[in-house]
């Protein structure tokens, strides 16, 4: 019994080896019919973003959320054509398509002022790639009219979903 124990648990790594490459290999498959699936790899990035630890717990969102929404506050009333959102949300697949390149190890926030109607301005968050160097990388715009004309345009992404409402100052 003891060998057998001996040479089952020998054959053992082989086996959970095949079965961990066949999970690996098999985990981008697609479950549900109808819907696009990306498998997006997760390469070694050694550069000093790579080695960065974005971890903030809730409590310091919390801080530094209260803290935002004072400064925003007192800002506003010393620029009252400024509008400040309190965040802005980005869908899922907007963010994976700039994944799909291998050369993007992370994104990058630029905040922006926006002119909007009858003078009131707009901070908005613009999002690009960017690779181990912390060069900009950028996605292609294929559905957009001028865009389709010219095959695509290099960019980023704006136009997130504003909180509160932006009040007409989406396209």
């Amino acid at each position: 019994m003891a060998t057998n124990l001996k040479n089952a648990l020998f054959i053992n790594p082989y086996v959970l080896l095949f079965f961990a490459c066949a999970m690996f290999i098999g985990s981008c498959k697609n479950e549900e019919p109808g819907k696009d699936l990306v498998c997006i790899s997760v390469p070694e990035d050694t550069s000093a973003l790579g080695r960065k630890n974005h971890f903030i717990p809730v409590m310091s969102i919390d801080i530094y959320e209260k803290d935002f929404r004072n400064t925003r506050d007192s800002l506003k009333r010393s620029f009252p054509d400024l509008f400040i959102p309190d965040s802005e949300t980005f869908n899922k697949a907007s963010i994976v398509e700039f994944f799909q390149n291998p050369k993007v190890v992370g994104l990058k926030f630029y905040y922006g002022i926006k002119p909007g109607p009858e003078k009131k301005k707009a901070l908005r968050i613009m999002i690009v790639g960017v690779d181990s160097a912390g060069n900009n990388v950028y996605i292609r715009d294929k559905k957009g009219a001028l865009a389709a004309q010219a095959g695509g345009e290099n960019g980023g992404l704006e136009y997130g979903q504003c909180n509160p409402p932006c009040d007409g100052l989406e396209p």
